[in-house]
């Protein structure tokens, strides 16, 4: 069921992605809606029990309001046993795993044999969701700039980006569209066992939700909530004050506070909050519809988020043709609507953990544990200069809306893998700098120098930096809180092997070298053993970039090349020249080539080339270079060549479908500023390559479509 709106967007082949999401998302409403409507079924709730769960990622990270919202209602329709949605490439990538120098392999049971294989089933539809991303415009070059380094920018350097926000499509499946349950069985157990359904008992009035009772007791919500004994519940906007009835007055203490949150939805769009309520409306107009929908639906989704169900409310069954018509009208009407919803609710359910927080005694509990508790980091996901960035916050600042700005935090957070230049133990890192607002998640931090900036910082446990040094890698410009967990995770790691064996050297020449890591220098410290210790001898420092042992391979190297630690020979002088092979050895090919491509870092991010670690070339190593908005069959590699006296440095664009090269090499510029337009140029050239290869994926399934078709016929 498609409408035409002539305040779509339209591209040269029909429709935009987001207006076909929109057109989608309508369609699924006016379903739900509908089956409301019929007969007396608008006496059930928006959610029947089974659906009672926020959906979530396969990491169990919960969709936002307006995601949310319409998954639920797509997985109760299809009657999906979980909340787990994936895209295709997430689905992909339960069949490969990286070890720590990022080499990927195929996924092996305990016997050595391949798993089977996860896809997503043939003929299933995919679900779109929506994902806000930042485009940023060099004004004077016309150059795309990352939004990492663009939040990096001084004012004056901003004032020379143009930023562009847009929302992209992301197609997702439920996990039950695939086949994770047969082919990952302790996966899919896992899953079940971590969303069970705890709805709790609510029968009668007594069932009591102590959050809220707490709110409402020390009126700690954003207006007044009178509880009268009284037919009426109404939010007033001239008084800014909700008037409710009684508990005892409702059929069980669910429907007081679920029809509760409905009015605490009008409440939200004040002109003190979101400035959503037009006063002058009249009653059953279609703005004054349009409202309902929007408290019906946060209530509904506040409802879901702590397993409780939400009826259609009586007053609002009236608008049910109201609802119909415009969306029918115009698809664009629903996209609105779940923006209202998605912030109203957001409020309510902040305020709501608010209070709980504070219930479960949580800080307590933080301040009682803090010895044992895995310490939390801050990474700074969004730097704010701009006037036109900063204003939103400067407003909630004057209003001290603090919880709002957590909110809006949470925005400015597109979720994107931790950066470790900007990642710290304390969110203060200036003397000057004030934390404005803080919970469980992110912290807003505030410094009035220069104009007043602000930094959305996101909070992190100490395993998400030790997950992002292993996948990452160490980067020169990484903070020294991150440097130090980065030592940390070697010296545990030496430490293990100490504990199975004791690490040293037998050199050619038959001395014994034995092995210390130094934390505090970050070197491999060597020398040899004494009654009152290790003497140490020669100290390499330590590259984070490369497992231990390769860091010990590369150790060994260099002695070995030492005279001292040469073996004696009774051949001919010449035997004992140094070989050229050894300026060859794997060590210092991958450190040339590590070092190369961290002078590339700055172009690699602003296209999305990320480094995975190391495959062999032509019989050495060359860098993997894969690209974040590609699938990974097709990806770059990076060799070395050191024939001429000079290194030189090649690009070659490799297929693994087709396990070969498919464009001719390219030698890399080794200054900066080509850099990034070489890089641009190889985003392109994978670009065009990915496209021409899904084009004839299509084209050869539609031949073996018709060749088919054509053998049936003739049959």
């Amino acid at each position: 069921m498609a409408y035409y709106n002539k305040n779509k967007q339209y591209q040269a082949d029909g429709l935009s992605a987001e207006s076909k999401a929109l057109d989608t998302f309508a369609e699924l409403m006016i379903e739900k809606i509908q089956s409301l409507q019929d007969g007396q079924s608008w006496q059930k709730p928006w959610f029947t029990e089974s659906a009672l769960r926020i959906p979530k990622n396969l990491s169990g990270r919960e969709y936002n309001g307006m995601n949310s919202l319409m998954l639920m209602m797509h997985g109760e329709k299809n009657n999906y046993e979980l909340p787990i949605y994936v895209t295709f490439d997430r689905v992909m990538a339960l069949n490969y795993q990286k070890d720590k120098q990022g080499m990927r392999s195929a996924m092996l049971d305990a016997n050595g044999e391949p798993l089977p294989h996860v896809g997503v089933n043939k003929g299933e539809k995919s679900f779109p969701v929506f994902l806000t991303t930042f485009t940023c415009i060099d004004k004077e070059t016309k150059n795309r700039i990352s939004y990492d380094d663009y939040k990096q920018m001084s004012n004056d350097e901003k004032q020379g980006v143009n930023v562009y926000p847009k929302q992209k499509v992301y197609c997702v499946f439920n996990v039950a569209q695939t086949n994770i349950k047969e082919a990952r069985p302790e996966l899919y157990n896992k899953l079940l066992e971590e969303n069970k359904i705890n709805k709790p008992n609510v029968n009668g009035e007594h069932f009591s939700f102590p959050p809220m009772d707490k709110m409402i007791e020390d009126q700690s919500w954003v207006c007044p909530i009178n509880i009268i004994h009284q037919d009426a519940a109404f939010y007033s906007i001239s008084k800014d004050a909700i008037t409710f009835p009684e508990k005892s007055q409702f059929k069980d203490g669910e429907s007081f506070y679920s029809n509760l949150w409905h009015e605490m939805a009008h409440s939200t769009g004040s002109e003190k909050q979101l400035n959503r309520l037009n006063p002058n409306s009249g009653f059953g107009s279609d703005e004054y519809s349009k409202e309902e929908l929007t408290a019906e639906l946060s209530a509904a989704l506040v409802a879901t988020k702590y397993q409780l169900t939400k009826g259609l409310k009586t007053d609002s069954a009236m608008y049910l043709k109201s609802w119909l018509d415009n969306l029918k009208q115009s698809p664009d009407y629903i996209k609105t609507v779940l923006m209202d919803v998605k912030k109203a609710s957001g409020i309510i359910i902040e305020k709501i953990d608010a209070v709980k927080e504070k219930l479960d005694n949580k800080v307590e509990e933080q301040e009682t544990s803090a010895v044992e508790k895995e310490p939390v980091f801050y990474a700074s996901v969004n730097y704010l200069q701009m006037a036109d960035d900063t204003h939103i916050f400067d407003k909630m600042q004057d209003s001290q809306d603090y919880n709002g700005m957590i909110m809006e935090a949470a925005e400015y957070d597109n979720g994107d893998s931790i950066n470790l230049s900007h990642t710290y133990t304390s969110s203060c890192r200036y003397p000057t700098d004030v934390v404005l607002a803080e919970d469980e998640n992110y912290a807003v931090v505030y410094n009035p120098s220069v104009g007043g900036t602000y930094d959305i910082m996101r909070k992190v446990t100490q395993q998400d930096v030790r997950d992002a040094i292993q996948r990452y890698g160490l980067f020169e410009d990484a903070t020294d809180d991150v440097k130090d967990v980065a030592k940390a995770m070697v010296s545990e790691e030496f430490s293990k092997m100490m504990n199975t064996h004791i690490p040293a050297f037998e050199m050619p020449s038959g001395d014994i070298l034995y092995i210390q890591y130094n934390q505090d220098k970050n070197t491999l410290d060597i020398g040899s053993a004494t009654n009152i210790g290790m003497t140490v001898m020669h100290s390499f420092p330590y590259d984070h970039n490369f497992s231990l042992d390769a860091n010990l391979e590369g150790a060994s190297e260099k002695l070995s090349e030492m005279p001292v630690y040469q073996a004696e020979s009774e051949q001919e002088p010449c035997v004992a020249e140094q070989s050229p092979s050894l300026s060859n050895s794997i060590f210092e090919n991958r450190e040339a080539l590590d070092t190369f491509m961290k002078e590339y870092w700055g172009a690699r991010r602003d296209n999305g080339f990320m480094m995975c670690g190391f495959e062999t070339y032509n019989g050495k190593e060359a860098i993997i270079l894969e690209n974040e908005n590609f699938t990974n069959s097709t990806y770059y590699l990076i060799s070395r060549d050191e024939s001429e006296g000079k290194d030189k440095y090649f690009m070659h664009l490799y297929d693994s479908d087709l396990d070969k090269e498919v464009f001719t090499s390219r030698e890399m510029p080794q200054d900066k500023e080509s850099a990034y337009s070489f890089m641009r140029g190889a985003y392109r050239e994978l670009e065009d390559y990915e496209h021409d290869k899904q084009q004839d994926k299509v084209q050869d399934q539609q031949e073996e479509a018709d060749e088919e078709q054509h053998f049936r016929r003739g049959r």
